[in-house]
């Protein structure tokens, strides 16, 4: 099976930081070991340093996993293509996620954010690149694994 590219929101690099257990974290520590390539955007990581303090997070642990490249960062979408995805977010600031998860070449976006990213109209708008939070994905390559023969 060929390897997986992940696109990583704020929300499951802050809880990846975060914790020392727990899908998110996981998840980076796959990317670490290569198992999985995770790609996220610039604003993505903006969006990520300006919540590092809230969690208490160092922000030498998200230096470090980017100069480590387990999260390879790719340019900000344009303006005039996160625009055009706002219409299928309730929250516009989440529009650069969607226009970023389109444009990055990820089989999949892996969010927390319920209520903005995780809905049918993303899902819908994204496809073929899957959705899931990160318990979802960690089922769905469970489920992998085991199809393979």
């Amino acid at each position: 099976m060929k390897s997986l590219t992940v696109f990583l929101d704020a929300s499951v690099i802050l809880s990846g930081l975060a914790s020392s257990t727990g899908g998110s974290r996981k998840i980076l520590e796959s990317g670490a070991s290569q198992k999985l390539r995770l790609v996220t955007s610039e604003l993505v990581i903006k969006e990520t340093v300006r919540h590092l303090s809230k969690l208490r997070i160092a922000p030498y642990n998200l230096e470090a996993t980017i100069t480590s490249q387990t999260i390879k960062i790719i340019p900000a979408p344009s303006a005039d293509l996160i625009s055009k995805f706002q219409p299928y977010t309730k929250d516009p600031d989440d529009a650069h996620v969607i226009a970023a998860a389109a444009i990055s070449g990820a089989d999949t976006l892996i969010t927390l954010d319920q209520k903005h990213l995780l809905t049918p109209k993303v899902k819908s708008v994204l496809r073929p690149i899957k959705v899931f939070s990160p318990k979802q994905f960690l089922d769905y390559l469970h489920s992998l694994a085991f199809a393979s023969p």
